[in-house]
């Protein structure tokens, strides 16, 4: 147990000297004085201390160094060693847009120009707005940039030097700061072997001796990267820079993780007695607060469950798994509606074999859910086949159907269309709706030629010449014995029956554009 705010409690001192001073406090004033206590100590945030929970983590922290001093005006790297560093100091951070750097441009001093961020745009202000023409100091000092780096507030400190290493040449005392301040150094020299000679108003700059001063890289930084187990790179061009982001992204790579303190928080307890406490104290019926505490049962909550669904859904549950499902109904019945209270009455009832309770609260329920819709209705054309209504059954099916679709649903359609065969009696009803007009239209032909044969023989050659424009009457008999034939073989056809158009309708437009739940 531990207080995340324990400087609060500070201000109890003077809350208890207060009530100290008062004369004869009342029951009621003690009250509230109580509740201001417990309101302190809610602010405090009680909490206990949970296990150490390890998290991975994808952002890095940084420090780039730009050594500033006069010798990185030298172009032995063009144009010149310290605008080169700036486009490579630009490149890295681009490249790294997760990882967090701060910026120091150092030469005999160090001096701090970003602070800690990933926000690329602050840095390179921060970057552009830095001109060495107005540092006053010109040499390099790495000694004093170790020094001030291993003060800052991170555990590990990956520092990253853009520097022609100056005049350095003690190895073994900046090993010893980089090794004191947790330091691991990139070094990348920003000059060549060759160097360049300066200049400074347009003329060359002499020493004592008047020779003309020439910059070079200092030898001594590959032997401190070296030492301090760091890494060494060489900047020539801007492309170089690559193998250092390279070398930074491999590190990234490896995963790494910290140990985070979880709490579990309990100000809520203190809060809820501030709260019960405040309210005894500003009231008169603080004598009777036990009487009063059941009507809080009957207070209407927003909520959408219950005081007591936990116990009848346990209860409709346990008479579930024995099969009870008649018992597990009614338990559900009393259950605060919704939509799973409906499914889960309905589904016992089902199992039980009431069907038509089933049903009944099958259609009550109302929801967007395509797949719960689609059981839904799966169901409901189950029950149907129970009931022997099998067109409706059919009707469910193609509606289950066009939400999801479903192999068993398909089989039981196709199963129902082929029963239909084999029962009933009016097969034209069964038949596809060219079919089944062709076939009344011959009964209805059929029927007037034998009305016609008492009208003698003209009338029956008039009406078999009228029959047909394009051919001969022998030739309209092979095509009406043809087309019985198809019916024929249409009948004893076995096999898949395709949909009705309607039915492709509805599962092509799958309800994607319905308004309404249903």
């Amino acid at each position: 147990m531990t207080l995340l705010n324990s400087w609060i409690l500070f201000g109890l001192i003077p809350i208890y000297y207060i009530y100290k001073k008062q004369t004869l406090p009342n029951k009621q004033i003690k009250l509230l004085f109580l509740s201001l206590f417990f309101m302190f100590l809610a602010f405090a945030r009680p909490a206990y201390e949970n296990a150490y929970v390890k998290e991975n983590f994808n952002s890095h922290d940084y420090i780039i160094a730009l050594d500033a001093s006069y010798s990185m005006q030298a172009d032995d790297i063009q144009p010149t060693r310290y605008i080169l560093s700036k486009e490579a100091i630009k490149k890295l951070i681009q490249e790294h847009p997760k990882d967090r750097f701060t910026l120091f441009a150092f030469t005999s001093s160090t001096l701090l120009i970003s602070p800690p961020t990933n926000d690329y745009e602050i840095s390179m202000m921060a970057l552009d707005a830095l001109n060495p023409k107005y540092i006053l100091t010109k040499s390099t000092n790495l000694k004093n940039l170790f020094t001030t780096v291993g003060k800052l507030p991170i555990k590990q400190k990956n520092l990253i030097i853009f520097s022609d290493g100056g005049d350095e040449h003690n190895i073994q005392e900046l090993t010893n700061i980089l090794k004191k301040g947790n330091i691991t150094p990139y070094i990348v020299a920003t000059a060549t072997t060759r160097g360049a000679a300066l200049k400074k108003d347009g003329r060359y700059i002499k020493n004592i001796k008047d020779a003309i001063v020439i910059s070079k890289i200092n030898p001594m930084l590959i032997d401190l990267a070296n030492a301090s187990k760091g890494k060494y790179y060489q900047l020539k061009t801007l492309d170089d820079i690559n193998t250092l982001s390279n070398d930074l992204q491999t590190e990234q790579s490896k995963k790494k993780t910290i140990e985070v303190k979880t709490y579990k928080e309990l100000f809520f307890i203190p809060l809820l007695l501030a709260i019960i406490l405040f309210f005894l104290g500003v009231t008169k019926i603080s004598q009777k607060f036990f009487i009063f505490i059941p009507l809080l049962l009957f207070l209407p909550l927003p909520s959408k469950a219950g005081i007591l669904d936990f116990y009848h859904i346990s209860k409709a549950q346990k008479a579930y798994n024995e099969k009870n499902y008649k018992e597990s109904a009614i338990a559900f019945t009393k259950v605060t509606p919704s939509v799973k209270s409906y499914y889960n009455i309905a589904t016992s009832y089902y199992k039980a074999g009431a069907y038509k309770e089933a049903a009944k609260y099958y259609m009550q329920i109302r929801t967007q859910d395509r797949l719960l819709k689609h059981k839904i209705y799966y169901n409901l054309a189950n029950i149907a086949v129970k009931l022997k209504k099998y067109n409706k059954a059919k009707e469910y099916y193609v509606y289950a159907l066009a939400l999801h679709q479903d192999a068993d649903a398909l089989y039981n359609l196709n199963l129902l269309r082929k029963m239909n065969l084999k029962t009933k009696k009016d097969v034209s009803k069964m038949l596809p709706q060219n079919q089944s007009n062709t076939k009344n239209n011959k009964q209805q032909k059929s029927s007037k030629n034998k009305k016609n044969k008492s009208g003698g023989k003209s009338k029956s050659k008039n009406s078999s010449s009228n029959s047909s424009d394009s051919g001969s009457g022998t030739s309209s008999k092979k095509k009406s014995k043809q087309k019985i034939q198809k019916l024929k073989t249409s009948k004893k056809r076995k096999g898949n029956y395709r949909f009705t158009y309607k039915a492709y309708e509805k599962i092509n437009k799958g309800y994607t554009d319905e308004k309404e739940p249903w």
